[in-house]
């Protein structure tokens, strides 16, 4: 099987680990106690980026599998694990699609948790794949976080929005492709697919970020992706620095979301 994968999240890696939103220790907590996990259980972290998951969670469970297709997210996520002596997580380099090539090395899973990636499978065929490698008493996580693109933006970030259009088109970018959005919802997908039992979970969060970490996230996401923008980076980046200077000459950047979690049982 060819993966469909092919350079959406390459050259995002570094950044990824170092910029990009966290999950709350409110997230951890809730699905350890929905799940009842235990240091017997195994997860599977499925589109893992550099560990953002997998990491955290790894602490209370007995393994994690953590899969991404980027092989750029798995070597990172190494060294983070390394940083953090995180020692009973397996990395492998694969996507959604390689489901149905791996299922024995998978073996069975309590939970499996899809952090801001669900929207890149091919939903129902993942979840078609995931039911039948999952205990009878687990089930799935899916979990987003908005970002500049879906959620109203203030006015740094629609200034941000400009100067990310002049250098990579008016269109929504991933990697050197198109973004397509999703055309129904993640739960009308759940609500279709054999896992019946479903929550919903909502967590509104608040930071304020130094300019480098607004332009370090920027280049964690496939939209902003350094890899595309090349020899135009540094212009960019300029051109970011200047405009965005001129909103807040003291460099702090407040921007707020919202993270949804949508949990589901066999």
């Amino acid at each position: 099987m060819t993966s469909p994968y092919k350079d959406t999240f390459r050259g995002t890696a570094w950044y990824y680990a170092r910029f990009r939103e966290g999950y709350p220790e409110e997230f951890f907590d809730l699905i350890k106690r929905k799940f009842n996990l235990l240091k017997g259980n195994r997860v599977l972290d499925l589109g893992c980026g550099t560990g953002q998951i997998a990491i955290p969670i790894c602490a209370f469970v007995k393994e994690v599998v953590a899969m991404d297709p980027e092989p750029e997210m798995i070597a990172e996520g190494k060294n983070q694990a390394k940083l953090h002596h995180a020692q009973n997580i397996v990395w492998i380099e694969g996507g959604s699609e390689e489901l149905p090539l791996i299922k024995e090395r998978l073996g069975s899973l309590k939970l499996v948790i899809m952090g801001t990636s669900f929207h890149w499978m091919d939903r129902e065929k993942t979840l078609n794949e995931l039911y039948n490698i999952i205990t009878d008493d687990g089930g799935i996580t899916i979990v987003g976080n908005t970002s500049i693109w879906t959620r109203v933006p203030n006015d740094w970030q629609s200034a941000a929005k400009t100067v990310i259009k002049k250098y990579l088109g008016e269109e929504r970018r991933a990697g050197s492709g198109l973004y397509q959005a999703p055309s129904r919802g993640h739960e009308e997908i759940i609500r279709e697919s054999e896992f019946k039992r479903m929550e919903m979970w909502q967590y509104h969060w608040v930071v304020s970020s130094s300019l480098d970490e607004v332009i370090g996230n920027l280049y964690s996401t496939s939209f902003v992706n350094p890899y595309i923008l090349g020899d135009r980076k540094e212009a960019f980046e300029k051109d970011l620095r200047e405009t965005l200077l001129k909103i807040n000459s003291s460099g702090k950047f407040t921007s707020e979301g919202d993270l949804g979690a949508i949990l589901a049982w066999k």
